[in-house]
């Protein structure tokens, strides 16, 4: 009887941080994910909608083995807003100034290696 109780508790609270979890974890706005093995110069880009004051978090991964990447966000005006810091791995949050369609652009120039990055909506 007693293993039985255990087993039913053990079963509620892992119910209850699963649920915890998936209520609590950031929407995933977009991402993007390249490879590149031979020099090129291109750009790649996801969009995305926010609220004024919305919190947004980057998540970016990158292995630079030749020539440049820039991250960009653009604001709906095609403004650069904010820049990343060049890293192999950096976790940084934006506070969206106004409403509208964001884009983040991944520029690369003669660029050799690859770039991982998903944006998150926190609030």
């Amino acid at each position: 009887m007693k293993k039985k109780t255990i087993i039913i508790w053990i079963i509620i609270i892992a119910a209850a941080v699963i649920g915890i979890f998936l209520l609590t974890r950031p929407t995933v706005l977009g991402n993007m994910k390249n490879s590149y093995t031979e020099q090129i110069t291109t750009a790649s880009d996801i969009s995305f909608s926010g609220e004024a004051g919305e919190r947004i978090k980057f998540s970016f991964r990158s292995n630079i083995v030749n020539g440049e990447l820039n991250m960009v966000l653009y604001d709906s005006a095609g403004n650069a807003v904010y820049t990343l810091d060049e890293a192999k791995a950096l976790e940084t949050f934006y506070t969206l100034d106004s409403s509208g369609t964001y884009t983040l652009a991944a520029e690369c120039k003669d660029f050799i290696g690859e770039y991982k990055i998903k944006v998150y909506k926190t609030d």
